[in-house]
């Protein structure tokens, strides 16, 4: 396997395909600072296609595990730089494109550390970005999120390969990640970026079906969860490609193998069980559960990390509110893998998950023109925060009911029927 071959492609792949960056657009990467090599991959594509900039945002995890351990005051955790917002502010101003590229070097660098002071930090940092990711989720620039494997997150998703003979170094690890993720990534294909052009056509073939169909509510039912999710009537189904406020298409997330909606976050009841880990926070939680009344989490438990979801829950008024349901099922390469990839992106994209945070403006008919206070009408969750919870399997059926109460199976047993 020529590995690096591969980084170009997909590289290409993500500026082309992803973003689909125009011709003397400015791009901005952000990452950690363990992902140099290939934010120059991307850098290099991007100029090869006529990007005016490419401007990087490092992050780096122990700098920020270290402030959370040691900083002798709580409340100095609220400082953030005033530049901070502005900054972010002119990038969806100036109409730039933005990839956020995932893959901790660290992927446990969080456990263990104190649940409020993430949460104050959080919610500063949150605060900041708060123009920046409005921008983002209203498609105001095209952006995309998108992940490269790093050796300490490979160990972790083959853990159960870690006792094979000679498998043990670095590169033998991202050798076998990229086994798992060229399929996933469709980078298998002879042209990669028609495959997903492919793949959009038949997500939206089902966003077309749900938006005929005008569902009042979505009903899951499984081990553990008996959930119904209101929807209202301006509501629309989204799935692979987007398109920004100005006309231009782009993938949100590669890979991707979701269509969702943004509820009506005041209509939710019943109960959740989730069927993957995820990560709050910045640390793991496994097997959460929920307890809805009248749109709000009103119980909840987990059987690790309850103390970090209780953090989260009271993070603001809309995190214990869903601002979005999407529906995924078994035939996601990433679900038939087997594997549990602790990360977001991928492992929202073997499932059916509910997001408790803020809402798409762009689900909303008209929603992008409207008001914080308008979308609030509407019925769409306001929050700092977004932090999707896969409650999908092979055990978990999908019914859409109408407003005369009909029903009608939309997924059964983990698969599709529409």
């Amino acid at each position: 396997m020529d590995i690096m071959e591969l980084k170009r492609d997909y590289a290409h792949l993500i500026v082309n395909a992803g973003v689909n960056l125009s011709r003397g657009q400015p791009l901005l990467i952000r990452t950690e600072i363990a992902q140099r090599e290939f934010a120059l991959l991307l850098a290099e594509e991007a100029y090869r296609s006529g990007a005016s900039l490419v401007k990087v945002d490092y992050a780096d995890p122990l700098m920020s595990r270290l402030r959370l351990d040691k900083s002798l005051m709580d409340e100095y955790l609220e400082y953030v730089p005033s530049y901070t917002e502005n900054m972010y502010r002119a990038y969806i101003d100036d109409g730039w494109a933005s990839i956020s590229l995932r893959g901790p070097e660290y992927p446990d660098i969080m456990e263990g550390a104190d649940p409020k002071r993430m949460g104050i930090a959080g919610k500063a940092a949150s605060r900041s970005l708060r123009t920046f990711l409005k921008g983002i989720s209203s498609n105001r620039i095209q952006w995309n999120v998108c992940l490269h494997p790093t050796p300490a997150w490979a160990a972790r998703v083959l853990e159960e390969d870690s006792t094979d003979e000679g498998r043990t170094d670095d590169q033998d690890r991202l050798e076998d990640i990229w086994e798992v993720l060229v399929p996933i990534l469709r980078l298998d294909r002879e042209d990669p970026s028609a495959a997903w052009l492919e793949h959009d056509a038949e997500l939206k073939r089902r966003t077309r079906y749900m938006n005929s169909a005008g569902y009042d509510q979505i009903h899951f039912q499984g081990p553990g969860t008996d959930l119904y999710v209101g929807m209202a009537a301006d509501r629309v189904f989204a799935g692979g490609r987007c398109v920004t406020v100005s006309g231009r298409e782009f993938f949100p997330n590669i890979p991707t193998e979701e269509i969702f909606s943004t509820p009506d976050f005041r209509r939710t009841r019943g109960r959740a069980r989730t069927t993957r880990p995820v990560e709050v926070l910045g640390s793991r939680v496994h097997g959460a559960w929920f307890e809805f009344e009248d749109g709000l989490v009103t119980e909840f438990g987990a059987d690790s990390g309850e103390d970090v979801l209780a953090q989260y829950l009271d993070f603001d008024e809309g995190a214990r509110a869903l601002g979005e349901v999407a529906l995924v099922d078994v035939g996601s390469p990433i679900y038939r893998s087997g594997r549990i990839f602790h990360n977001i992106l991928l492992d929202e994209n073997a499932s059916c998950h509910i997001a408790l945070g803020n809402g798409y403006a762009d689900c909303v008919r008209g929603g992008t023109g409207m008001t914080d206070g308008e979308l609030e009408k509407a019925g769409c969750n306001s929050s700092l925060v977004h932090t999707d919870f896969m409650i999908g399997s092979e055990e978990v059926s999908v019914s859409g009911i109408s407003r005369d109460g009909s029903r009608e199976r939309i997924i059964d047993k983990g698969v599709f029927v529409i």
